[in-house]
């Protein structure tokens, strides 16, 4: 499968792709052909997995021919290359490998903050209602433990690195949050996300908005593709940054049902139906994966 993203891939470059697979596959039929379908032909160095439930993430990697590591049920790193777990108090929402890749070593996170509290829905029911100004982010209670999480990881990081010594760092998954990137004023409201705004904060780079960064041409709405808007409000949640790497391309990758989705999309393709008749979709998830291709 040739992609956008092939012509930036070279021998110093790393391809690294994070995907919520949704229940472990089990709200799509024959979700684990449907998932080796999408998996495929990516050549990723680097797979970050969420809700790799009920044991699903071992066998996509023995069919994709990596090593897999994951604490917990849910968030799972997967290689091609020597991976190595690094035990945490992350669980359940990270787990940290280290992956001696062709460049490197690299420290390697998935994580699936809570999803509890979710922002968008705080100011009312209608779609325009959803754009309204919030206040006070930092006083909401899901805000406040997501922000917690992502910073026990950052912590978490820095005592793994003064163990094993520096080396870059990609910290990739579901974030059930948005980006204060894209929250800036223009498209949507002026908004403090804690979560997102740490990592920034903390030197890491947002892949796709570093190739993409406007957010009007290229808004990345990875969730929920297959609700209506009646049901869910559209937004960037799932996200890859990375600290010690450049990036050189990057891309949201599945199926869409709504039209012009901007720049930075890339189309599985196939039949894909809006929630509830979701069970036939040829792309098994309700968020789009991220990719990005980087160098050190």
């Amino acid at each position: 499968m040739t992609t956008p993203l092939d012509a930036h891939t070279d021998a110093g470059s790393l391809r690294l792709m994070t995907w919520n697979i949704w229940c472990g596959g089990r709200e799509v039929d024959d979700a684990g052909r449907k998932q080796i379908e999408v998996l495929d032909g990516q050549a990723s160095d680097v797979l970050f997995l969420q809700e790799a439930w009920q044991h699903s993430a071992a066998p996509l990697a023995a069919e994709l021919r990596m090593a897999v590591a994951q604490q917990g049920f849910d968030n799972a790193v997967l290689s091609p290359h020597a991976i190595r777990l690094i035990p945490t108090d992350t669980d359940p929402y990270a787990t940290a490998a280290i992956i001696h890749t062709p460049i490197g070593d690299v420290l390697a996170w998935s994580v699936h903050l809570s999803p509890w509290d979710y922002g968008p829905y705080r100011h009312g029911a209608s779609a325009g209602e959803r754009n309204a100004v919030f206040a006070a982010e930092r006083e909401i209670p899901g805000e406040q433990e997501r922000e917690q999480q992502i910073g026990a990881v950052l912590s978490s990081t820095d005592r793994i690195l003064s163990e094993v010594g520096d080396m870059p760092v990609i910290i990739a998954g579901d974030f059930n949050v948005p980006s204060t990137l894209d929250w800036d004023g223009r498209i949507r409201p002026s908004t403090d996300w804690p979560a997102t705004r740490a990592l920034l904060e903390a030197g890491y780079t947002d892949a796709f908005r570093a190739v993409h960064p406007d957010p009007a041409a290229a808004p990345g709405l990875t969730w929920a593709q297959i609700h209506t808007l009646e049901d869910e409000p559209r937004d960037r949640i799932d996200f890859i940054s990375v600290r010690g790497l450049t990036v050189v391309a990057a891309d949201h990758y599945g199926s869409a049902i709504d039209p012009d989705q901007g720049a930075g999309f890339t189309e599985h393709g196939g039949r894909n139906d809006y929630i509830p008749s979701h069970a036939g979709n040829s792309f098994p998830s309700d968020h789009l994966a991220v990719r990005a291709v980087v160098t050190h």
